[in-house]
């Protein structure tokens, strides 16, 4: 779709929601990509409020293929240790937040869910893989652009999940609902890469800092094409 055409399908969508009446609006306003274990798709940002400009994203945004790659290659995970336990045991080991496969499927995806979104959206995903016929592993999240800076959410990292006998399925409904606690720290390969976040007082003190959010500096990332 023509980015000057960027308008006409969120206005199909809430044109299909006000003709639907009562009915509920699906979950996500676009599916980018869909398979039995994968998807990425474009949802309203829960944070946006649309009459204060600051929290608007910059969509749609364009990155070229190479500066997505080098961002999900770059981020890394660590085992989450709060405070007294990092003091006794010490810091655990980063790994890749992500496999080559995971980067490969999910880069070209994001890349045009970003061109695709409106100031409104961010673009979800979620991976998953079976363990045994009742439960998976899942990987979920979002990212989106403002500033100038690509933020990163992870909210399911190889979480364990019991599929329901019956139910809402809620590890593919709500790629940003958190199924459990996160128990990992998100990383990036090269610190100048990451925008420094305001630490609270106790954070500073305890060593206790926790999030599944992390912001890279856009311009930091290479902008050869690939």
């Amino acid at each position: 779709m023509p980015k000057k055409w960027w308008w006409v399908r969120p206005c199909c969508v809430l044109g299909g929601w006000l003709l639907a009446g009562c009915v509920a609006p699906p979950f996500y306003s676009y599916l980018v990509y869909e398979n039995p274990t994968s998807f990425v798709r474009l949802e309203v940002s829960p944070w946006v409020d649309l009459d204060v400009p600051q929290t608007l994203n910059e969509h749609p945004a364009t990155m070229s293929r190479r500066q997505m790659i080098e961002a999900l290659s770059g981020l890394r995970v660590r085992e989450y240790r709060s405070g007294p336990i990092r003091w006794f045991r010490g810091l655990a080991d980063p790994e890749p937040a992500f496999l080559k496969e995971e980067i490969e499927l999910l880069a070209p995806r994001l890349l045009e869910g970003l061109g695709l979104a409106v100031p409104q959206e961010l673009v979800t995903f979620y991976l998953s893989q079976p363990v045994n016929a009742t439960k998976r592993e899942v990987t979920s999240g979002g990212l989106f652009v403002r500033d100038g800076h690509l933020h990163v959410i992870i909210s399911n990292h190889r979480t364990s999940y019991e599929i329901p006998p019956a139910g809402v399925i809620y590890d593919r409904r709500y790629p940003l609902f958190s199924l459990a606690p996160l128990d990992v720290d998100l990383l990036y390969e090269t610190e100048e890469t990451v925008m420094a976040k305001e630490k609270k007082f106790w954070e500073t003190i305890l060593g206790d800092e926790h999030s599944g959010e992390i912001v890279l500096d856009l311009s930091r990332l290479s902008m050869m094409k690939m």
